[in-house]
């Protein structure tokens, strides 16, 4: 989401410019439970606020503008229906393949989505905001989902399968979700709770972008049974930029990276940081970076970086060694 595999640096400055915005689809700001979501009703409202309009027929040519949208798609087995994707999507790879309506700096080409005829496109929280409104114009179906947090994006994919008539579909995956989610939440119960500083973006050095309240970040710590030392900070949406000093005033146990190497995302360049080494997380050698394409695309992946997430931080509650996924590149 905030990385340079979705094209971090216009994508950020948008985000840290919203609000968490709860749609008419139920979205909570509580954690994740055991039980299945209520079904998708008829009137839900989009990134924009608006009510989406929902196809009468199932649409079979879907254009997706996100990673995280694409990944919707796959985990609904729609890979036979999407025809194009963003130049950032990598998962699954049947829609990596596809071809991209957008370059490695963000920019669409309406004049290709277009020529494509697509009969829905699909984005999320408002990252092609530009181009929106001018598909729209147009005469395209285009759905921006609204931005969400864990349990809201379990929502969307209920949402996504009644836009695609895969409602049944949908509801097997979320389950399964939720029962990954369940088994996780169980294995960490109990335990002790440990301060968590879990880190978006540090492109710009003593002021690191982070996962604050009501970010899907923070509900992921929270079924983690981790404690985000910025849960109280909901500025820029749910993802503010903090300082270094307000981070050694936390002292976190964890420090765990979410971005790309190219944006701080090495655990051995936190060890260089001026004045870090004060902090516990650094003197126990407690630094982590997870995949940035399961932390940071807010889809059905989420929930293998909860896993990961509750591993790292509570690793004598699970057996073996961390899954691969975790430091994955895909």
């Amino acid at each position: 989401m905030f990385s340079r595999f979705l094209s971090l640096r216009p994508f950020l400055a948008l985000l840290l410019s919203l609000f968490v915005l709860l749609s008419a689809c139920g979205q909570s700001t509580s954690t994740t439970t055991g039980s299945l979501p209520k079904p998708t009703p008829t009137v839900a409202l989009d990134f924009y606020r608006t009510p989406i309009v929902f196809p009468t027929t199932a649409p079979r040519r879907i254009v997706s503008l996100l990673p995280s949208a694409s990944e919707m798609l796959g985990a609904l087995h729609l890979q036979s229906r999407v025809i194009a994707v963003d130049y950032f999507t990598s998962y699954p790879p049947e829609l990596a393949s596809l071809p991209k309506v957008s370059d490695v700096n963000g920019k669409y080409s309406v004049e290709q989505i277009v020529a494509l005829k697509p009969d829905l496109i699909l984005s999320w929280g408002g990252e092609t905001k530009e181009y929106d409104q001018q598909l729209k114009n147009l005469g395209l179906d285009v759905v921006d989902l609204p931005i969400a947090n864990f349990s809201g994006v379990l929502q969307q994919i209920l949402l996504v399968g009644h836009l695609t008539f895969t409602e049944d579909t949908a509801r097997t995956v979320v389950n399964q979700l939720l029962q990954q989610i369940k088994a996780i939440k169980a294995a960490v119960a109990g335990t002790p709770a440990p301060r968590v500083l879990l880190e978006v973006d540090d492109s710009t050095p003593g002021k690191p972008y982070v996962f604050g309240g009501g970010s899907f970040g923070d509900e992921l710590l929270q079924d983690a049974n981790s404690i985000n030392i910025f849960h109280d900070n909901t500025g820029g949406g749910g993802y503010p930029q903090v300082t270094d000093e307000s981070i050694f005033a936390a002292n976190p146990q964890f420090v765990i990276l979410t971005e790309d190497p190219a944006y701080g995302g090495s655990p051995a360049l936190v060890y260089k940081r001026p004045n870090w080494s004060s902090i516990n997380a650094l003197k126990l050698h407690q630094v982590y970076h997870i995949n940035v394409n399961i932390m940071q695309h807010p889809g059905p992946r989420l929930v293998e970086g909860l896993r990961c997430l509750a591993q790292i931080t509570h690793p004598d509650k699970f057996s073996g060694a961390l899954p691969a996924y975790c430091s994955g590149a895909v």
